[in-house]
């Protein structure tokens, strides 16, 4: 509810394009540096109390948007913000990856991909929703009473027991226990194709107001829904061996959604790249983020979401810095022509890396 609806909210306290790209950059930042750490905390200590706490902690940053009159307190809040969503989500998702056998973890990260799907399809529209009828101040309360539905679901999560190992990383050194290097390369990739997807989260609402479009929370409809089939038909196939072709042919799909998305001037024009985005990256994403933990130990498994999590938001984040200057020197038409640079580079990497070739 709340992201969609960021950039619009910063304009209305005083904000511009470049306030913007900082704003929604510095949430994504923050919450990728305290990530590694996250992912430190849920193998040293218990993946669930991190969850909780993270989750608690969330709901009383919620509480804080009411005070987002200005730019450098709603800055602020976005910093706090990342950091208690990197602690909860790194958790929360370690714990799904240690409830899912090896031999379906594509298909099982693409299930688990579904709820933030879902809830991309649903929570715009209500946000927009909220916003048009109501005010930001309602749209803050639902995020809050959402959030705090969540804390109160997280105690029924079944804890998971982990081995105990004393030493929880491969080498000696701070940097050892905090990254796993196992998962960089498929991290590495997912960094650029956050990039390419920032651009989407956090401009497409600009960009529908610079072309004249009213309802674009049918845009996240359609993204969200084709995503929505597509990861676990993706995970099943990538399951059976076809990975490569699950991730070269989510590649050039996603550049077909950009370009779309650079020449659309219509609703139906932006429903059509939704669609194509949501098959792309609803393809790529699971995969990869299995890829990441699929030969770590059940010990590392913290370290590893946290390591593919960490690159995903720094790619979210620097990319829409980025991207902000891009459009305030050009357009928002010229910006995501460009996003498709670091997808060609997405894809330069997976092909270097050749990470399913064990598979092919």
């Amino acid at each position: 509810m709340l992201f969609p609806n960021i950039p619009l909210y910063v304009l209305t306290i005083g904000g511009d394009s470049r306030n913007v790209g900082y704003i929604m950059a510095v949430y994504t930042i923050s919450a990728m540096s305290i990530r590694p750490a996250a992912g430190w905390l849920v193998d040293k200590y218990s993946r669930n109390l991190v969850m909780i706490a993270g989750i608690l902690l969330m709901c009383l940053t919620c509480l804080l948007y009411y005070w987002a009159d200005n730019i450098a307190i709603m800055t602020g809040i976005r910093v706090l913000h990342g950091l208690v969503f990197g602690l909860a989500s790194t958790a929360i998702a370690t714990i799904v990856v240690d409830s899912v056998p090896v031999s379906r973890l594509n298909e099982g990260m693409g299930y688990f991909g579904l709820t933030s799907t879902l809830s991309m399809a649903v929570a715009p529209v209500i946000g927009f929703w909220l916003v048009g009828n109501f005010d930001y101040n309602m749209l803050f309360t639902g995020i809050t009473a959402m959030t705090g539905l969540a804390f109160l679901s997280s105690w029924l999560v079944k804890r998971v027991k982990i081995p105990d190992v004393k030493h929880n990383g491969s080498g000696q050194g701070l940097l050892s226990h905090l990254v796993e290097k196992s998962a960089l390369p498929a991290a590495w990739i997912m960094f650029l194709l956050a990039a390419v997807y920032g651009a989407l989260l956090c401009y497409i609402s600009l960009y529908a107001v610079e072309r004249g479009i009213d309802n674009v929370g049918l845009f996240f409809t359609a993204i969200a829904l084709t995503m929505f089939v597509t990861r676990p038909i993706a995970g099943r196939w990538a399951d059976s061996g076809g990975a490569n072709q699950v991730l070269l042919a989510g590649h050039l799909v996603i550049a077909a959604g950009m370009f779309t998305t650079g020449i659309s001037g219509t609703m139906n024009g932006f429903i059509l790249a939704g669609l194509l985005n949501g098959i792309g990256f609803g393809a790529c994403m699971p995969v990869l983020q299995a890829q990441a933990v699929m030969r770590t130990p059940i010990h590392r498994r913290g370290a590893a979401t946290g390591t593919f999590f960490a690159l995903f938001d720094l790619g979210i984040g620097l990319g829409t810095i980025l991207w902000g200057y891009i459009a305030a020197a050009s357009s928002y038409q010229i910006m995501y022509f460009s996003t498709l640079i670091p997808l060609a580079l997405a894809l330069g990497l997976y092909l270097r890396f050749n990470l399913y070739r064990a598979q092919a």
